[in-house]
């Protein structure tokens, strides 16, 4: 039971007599006092007895002086704040009463202290009969009304480290995610708290001024040990995460280690091996000090960082995390919705996070925490918002971006405040949170002067988002600020444009208001590998959105249609998606093509319809721009060599004319002197001419397994071209040697180059359709399910379309397919040459047996939800499949499985020997 009496005095060994004095004074006034000289802090647990301790007083009395906050005075003000923020009900909360002892100002109070009145005392003189009476009557008392200059909101940014005594409504949230760090003996070790939350829950907000000034203060001293924190950081991923790195230990190692290195030796140090980071930290280690790593938009890994950085930076911060003798803690903030990216694209950080860290999800903020928000700057700032208050905080509550539209709001009202009053007919009238934001946004676009420069500042906010073609998540992607400046116009007029999207004021607007930004720019750094590239990026200034709320949706209404915050750029993403699509490519392509080396370089760049395709998508001074460059020297040289075989045909009928030779011998002759042709697939058109379109076909098996129901329509509106054979290890081999890949191993089967290429992965068979596509225009790739199924069922409904053309329940015997029991002399030894049997009604080969064929698809249970269309089906895991799907059964299967409607999950990354694929093009193969 708590005695209801007894007062928890903290103090410092350095304050002993005051300490005593106080606590004198206390008993005095009828009042029990729980003064910790030595038994607490004895023994391994410790910091359980404390907890015990603080809770069974009813007030906490701690003496700040000359040592601050720190150690044993930190701990135990943890544990008291803990019971100061953890109940609802105010009757619960421990009051606690700062006392500032000599020179001590408030200033040397933590934040969350500074929450409460603090008094003034020498030490021993008569304590103030008021301060004595409020600990009596266990009253709280809230901090006096500071004078804050300028605006106390900090808008749609996050706030910053040195905004801490603005942050208010986390309190809780704060210290709970402190105490997830612990390497005391016995207890389980947590080096890395990653905090993860829904975008706009405030997790860079929480890092930055709620953990990162305590763990500055030594508040983690009572769960490592470590008294003294030397902090990395807060950094972004980025494009290049290890230059990222680089450059924030290099800034470390300036302004804290006092010992300025180069950016450049730092990233060699880096670069050189997975222990890099782990040896330099360990070599500038001190006592009782460790290091804290703070990394903010861990998903830029995922959605922005270069692939080749990202396995680097993977490998060398789970080598830092895995060594015990390298006193490094991180932590790092993510959007939930990435989590799932982790095992794939950052293997060793999902297996350290096992071993040493904490995942901790930052909940949404409640009705009293957003009273805060409002209340707590508005007292410091000395105004007044009863009349917003309870509207924005019912207004935001079960809103997932309550804090960046609360913040974003009170910001605005402040803008146009009457007095010290924010009104709260204007959040009305404005159209309360989200109207505000639009309202605002609106204005700064119109603001920026005719419609030229609006549209330009929309590309500008276009060419920083990733666009989620499904419109459900899509991100920020920075941008140099060079890049920004040509987006907007180039030039004085482009600078000009980017500085008022970044919150400039307007001279020419009259209302003397600065308006909402939109933009942020940062000084960082590019990277070693696009310094390499663009020298000029190696120096400069990134931009980036200043928050996801701009670009994201509340949800769907009543409808199905989504509700953007900002429906202008919500409007414009939404138009401009398929060209977003193409700057993706036109990325990935130039990335591709820059990793690529020496006259390999060559088989990566853009033809004449990728050149008009990515017209207007690059910007100067970029690898895009660089990769148009070099593809339309290609394209150049390429029309020139056609109008050279061109004259060489003409002279080649003058040879042929002049020799009395036939025309047949022309082939011959350019053969020998331009080489053989590539084998390119022969296609056959889906279906057939003489079928119309559209087409519905019922997919699936009512009498299979469960993987093929419910059986379900599809209808198929456009024609197809589709492989009529599988693709042949002729034909493969020209691929491999034209992209320098390995050749598959044949099983020594002879006749290799009449049989269907095995032993490839869906990998394999994705990247030859790309390379088809890329060399020949015809929008090739792997097939969807759908697709496949309607070209091997052909027209029947039976379970398979041999003999043609109505097809069988049973092919058992009648040597129609090589599988296991079809019949024919390969059942179940190896692989037919391709045309060893008669094709279905549309001309299509070896769809029931010879070798299992990938499509497109990810792996699903079942049809539930699948699409109707024929489309390819990638909304399992956000289009990132774990599985793939195999077709049309092999010859080392029995025929159940060559069925129209079979199909099985495989690993993408498997190879074997039945497994092979046939390509899918959107239109017809020229001859080339």
């Amino acid at each position: 039971m708590r005695d209801r009496d007894q007062i928890f005095l903290s103090y410092s060994r350095n304050d002993l007599e005051a300490a005593a004095s106080l606590r004198i004074q206390l008993e005095r006034h009828g009042l029990s006092v729980f003064k910790d000289d030595k038994s607490i802090r004895e023994g391994d647990l410790w910091l359980y007895r404390l907890q015990e301790a603080v809770d069974a007083c009813t007030g906490f009395v701690v003496l700040v002086g000359r040592d601050g906050v720190r150690r044993w005075i930190g701990a135990e003000t943890q544990t008291a704040l803990t019971r100061y923020f953890g109940p609802h009900d105010d009757t619960e909360r421990l009051p606690i009463f700062p006392i500032l002892l000599g020179d001590a100002g408030p200033e040397s109070l933590p934040a969350f202290l500074r929450l409460f009145q603090a008094t003034q005392w020498n030490g021993s003189d008569k304590l103030p009969q008021q301060l004595l009476d409020q600990i009596r009557a266990r009253t709280i008392v809230a901090g006096e009304a500071a004078i804050f200059e300028g605006c106390p909101f900090v808008g749609l940014d996050a706030f910053k480290i040195d905004q801490a005594q603005l942050f208010f409504g986390r309190q809780k949230e704060t210290l709970d995610a402190l105490a997830c760090f612990d390497t005391r003996p016995g207890s389980p070790t947590v080096r890395w708290l990653e905090i993860n939350g829904n975008s706009g829950s405030g997790k860079s907000s929480l890092m930055n001024a709620g953990l990162l000034p305590l763990v500055d203060q030594g508040w983690l001293w009572p769960r490592t040990g470590f008294e003294h924190w030397q902090r990395i950081g807060p950094l972004m991923p980025g494009q290049h995460p290890l230059g990222m790195l680089a450059e924030s230990l290099a800034r470390f190692s300036r302004d804290v280690l006092k010992d300025p290195l180069e950016m450049a030796d730092i990233r060699r140090v880096l670069e050189a091996n997975d222990r890099g980071l782990a040896d330099w930290l360990r070599g500038r280690k001190q006592d009782q000090t460790a290091f804290l790593l703070a990394i903010d938009q861990f998903e830029e890994l995922f959605t922005f960082a270069d692939p080749g950085e990202r396995t680097r930076f993977d490998r060398r911060l789970a080598a830092v995390l895995a060594d015990a003798d390298c006193p490094l803690f991180l932590i790092s903030t993510v959007r939930a919705d990435f989590l799932d990216h982790f095992a794939d694209d950052l293997p060793r950080l999902a297996e350290m996070s096992n071993q040493r860290a904490k995942s901790w999800r930052l909940p949404p903020i409640g009705a009293d925490g957003l009273r805060e928000i409002i209340s707590g700057p508005a007292r410091l700032a000395g105004l007044d918002v009863s009349e917003v208050q309870e509207v924005m905080v019912a207004e935001a509550r079960n809103e997932p971006g309550a804090l960046p539209l609360g913040e974003n709001a009170l910001y605005w009202l402040w803008e146009q405040r009457n007095g010290d009053r924010l009104s709260g007919v204007l959040f009305s009238e404005a159209g309360g949170l989200a109207g505000i934001l639009s309202r605002s946004a609106d204005d700064l676009l119109n603001e920026l002067g005719g419609t030229r420069e609006r549209a330009r500042g929309l590309e500008l906010l276009w060419n920083l988002v990733k666009v989620d073609q499904e419109g459900r998540r899509h991100t920020r992607q920075r941008l140099s600020r060079d890049e920004a400046i040509a987006i907007a116009g180039g030039g004085v007029a482009g600078e000009a444009l980017l500085n008022r999207l970044a919150g400039e004021r307007n001279p020419d607007s009259g209302t003397g208001r600065g308006p909402v930004r939109l933009i942020t720019v940062s000084e960082e750094v590019a990277g070693a590998d696009a310094a390499a590239e663009v020298p000029d990026k190696g120096k400069g200034r990134w931009v980036n959105l200043i928050h996801e709320t701009l670009i994201r949706s509340k949800g769907p209404d009543d409808k199905g249609k989504p509700q953007p915050y900002w429906p202008t750029l919500w409007r414009y993403i939404e138009q401009h998606k398929d060209r977003a699509a193409r700057r993706e490519r036109l990325q990935l392509q130039a990335r591709e093509w820059r990793s690529r080396k020496g006259l390999a370089r060559l088989f990566g760049l853009a033809g004449w319809s990728g050149l008009l395709g990515f017209r207007g998508l690059a910007t100067p001074g970029t690898i895009e721009r660089r990769y148009l460059r070099w593809s339309l020297a290609r394209v150049s040289v390429q029309t020139l060599l056609l109008a050279v075989v061109l004259g060489l045909a003409g002279e080649n009928l003058y040879w042929a004319k002049a020799n009395g030779l036939p025309l047949e011998a022309i082939g011959t002759r350019l053969e020998h002197t331009l080489g053989k042709p590539l084998p390119f697939p022969a296609l056959a058109r889906v279906p057939p001419k003489n079928v119309s379109l559209p087409q519905t076909f019922m997919m699936g098996s009512k009498s299979g397994k469960e993987r093929e129901r419910p059986i379900h329509p599809v209808t198929i509106a456009q024609p197809f071209f589709l492989g009529e054979i599988e693709v042949t290890f002729s034909q493969y081999d020209v691929y491999c040697a034209a992209t320098g890949c390995e050749k598959p191993w044949d099983e020594g089967w002879p006749e290799r180059e009449k049989r269907p290429v095995i032993n490839v992965n869906w990998n394999d068979a994705s990247a030859y359709a790309r390379w088809l596509e890329a060399m020949t225009g015809s929008g090739c790739r792997l097939p969807s399910e759908a697709e496949w199924e309607y070209a091997a069922r052909a027209g029947t409904t039976t379970k398979y379309a041999l003999p043609a053309p109505a097809g069988s329940d049973d092919i058992a015997g009648k040597g129609l397919a090589n599988c296991d029991g079809c019949g024919s002399k390969w059942d179940g030894k190896r692989t037919a040459p391709v045309r060893s049997f008669e094709p279905n009604a549309w001309g299509l080969y070896d769809m029931h047996g010879n070798v299992w064929e990938w499509v497109e698809d990810c792996r699903h249970k079942g049809y539930r939800g699948a699409p109707k269309d024929g489309q390819v089906w990638l909304k399992e895991n956000d289009s990132r499949c774990r599985s793939r799907v195999l077709r049309g059964g092999s010859w080392d299967d029995d025929r159940g499985s060559a069925r129209s409607a079979d199909r099985v999950r495989y690993d993408p990354d498997n190879r074997d020997d039945d497994v092979g694929f046939r390509v899918l093009c959107a239109s017809p193969i020229l001859d080339h």
